[in-house]
């Protein structure tokens, strides 16, 4: 006989499970050294000018890699060499824009990040120089709004952040961040458009030197930070009346969602899966989820989901607790499962501790089982039931104690 003392606790929140998306990513490993780049794919690559193969258009190299054997060279003799990955003017959500950078020590390095990419008639939300011996400055917000330093012959990050909900960018070389600005002000202060149009690399001289541009240029990712497959809406875990943990979880759109899986801990244990529930896989339909927990014991427990899209990236949601007590009521459950053969289960509860008898009679009232007979504490059960020696047929089973007595019916079919 098992004894199973469940929740009353009750919890609802809105939350969502985000993504990082990368929208965007190239390596240049499936290009051919020496080719100019945007001859191979004027889909994702393009010049300033929109044409492929003029001499604006960077070659691929093997010089320098960060990852693989292969970048991109960018460089202002032979060019200028301008390379531009347009981005199809998002206005709203959060965006980042990150790549790998290499200049040799007495060259220069130069980028920009576009509100709006149209040639000549371009708008430019930021830009970056990269002088020779080490030293950079930003346009953002302002002409040469922040100075920094970088290392030469080494790869070094950089990053662009653009939120276009909250009009704000970020720059960072290396993990650190140079500045932040209003995105919409541009360059300079004078921009009016909170938009973002592209990525744009170009063989741009030091204006303060002689010393001309070369740098490498490898494993570009545009990511959307706001991504999110799964919006839920509620979250919720109750007890019903037989002692079983009922978990319910309903979403307003998802996107990508191979599946849920439903993890528990104690309140000083691990998480550990317990059961899956599959997703919609991409809707804009609300769905309702459901998971019955049928094996806890007395004490606090802890619930989340665990979110797993159809590529493997997953998320969590928010936990929720549960205190674990006796039952509250007398009650007796329908067998499960019924009609059954020649095994079945019942659950029953206990409300306060006496003596409790579950015996099973056929139709003419003979006693035919006994299951349980003597003293119980308050508690839920579970016990099961075992026909083999008896014939097809309906029965009744019986719970009684001193102050309360329930009977159900369950048929056995051979």
């Amino acid at each position: 006989m098992k004894r199973i003392l469940l929740t009353i606790s009750l919890l609802c929140s809105f939350s969502v499970f985000v993504h990082a998306q990368v929208v965007f990513s190239d390596d240049f490993e499936a290009y051919v050294v020496g080719t100019q780049l945007t001859l191979q794919n004027n889909v994702d690559w393009t010049t300033w000018s929109g044409v492929p193969g003029t001499a604006e258009d960077p070659l691929v190299s093997s010089d320098y890699a960060f990852s693989g054997t292969k970048s991109i060279l960018i460089t202002s003799n032979p060019g200028p060499r301008d390379l531009v990955h347009p981005i199809a003017d998002y206005t709203t959500g959060k965006y980042k824009m990150s790549f790998r950078m290499y200049i040799p020590t007495g060259f220069d390095g130069y980028f920009n990040t576009l509100q709006d990419f149209a040639g000549t008639a371009s708008q430019w939300g930021m830009q970056a120089y990269f002088y020779a011996g080490g030293n950079g400055n930003v346009d953002a917000g302002a002409a040469l709004a922040a100075p920094f330093t970088y290392p030469h012959d080494t790869w070094m990050l950089i990053e662009v952040i653009v939120d276009l909900n909250a009009d704000w960018a970020e720059f960072y070389v290396q993990g650190n961040l140079i500045i932040g600005w209003i995105w919409h002000t541009g360059t300079f202060g004078t921009g009016t458009l909170n938009q973002l149009g592209g990525s744009n690399l170009f063989g741009h001289d030091d204006p303060l030197t002689v010393e001309p541009a070369q740098f490498y240029f490898d494993d570009y990712q545009l990511i959307d930070m706001l991504w999110v497959p799964v919006e839920l809406t509620s979250f919720a875990v109750s007890v019903n009346n037989i002692g079983n943990v009922v978990i319910n979880w309903s979403t307003a759109t998802e996107t990508n969602n191979h599946m849920f899986e439903i993890e528990r801990r104690a309140e000083t244990g691990e998480y550990f899966t317990i059961g899956f529930i599959n997703g919609a896989g991409t809707t804009t339909e609300p769905q309702n989820y459901t998971f019955t927990d049928k094996t806890v014991e007395t004490g606090k427990y802890f619930y989340r989901l665990k979110q797993l899209d159809f590529d493997g990236r997953y998320e969590y949601s928010d936990e929720v607790e549960v205190d674990v007590i006796g039952p509250l009521t007398f009650d007796l459950a329908q067998n499960y499962p019924n009609p059954f053969n020649p095994t079945t289960n019942i659950k029953y509860s206990v409300s306060e501790t006496g003596n409790v008898k579950l015996s099973v009679y056929n139709t003419v009232g003979e006693e035919v089982a006994v299951l349980v007979d003597g003293f119980s504490e308050s508690g839920f059960f579970e016990v099961s039931f075992n026909a083999s020696g008896l014939p097809s047929g309906v029965y009744l089973y019986k719970l009684q104690s001193a102050n309360s007595v329930q009977t159900k019916k369950m048929m056995l079919l051979k």
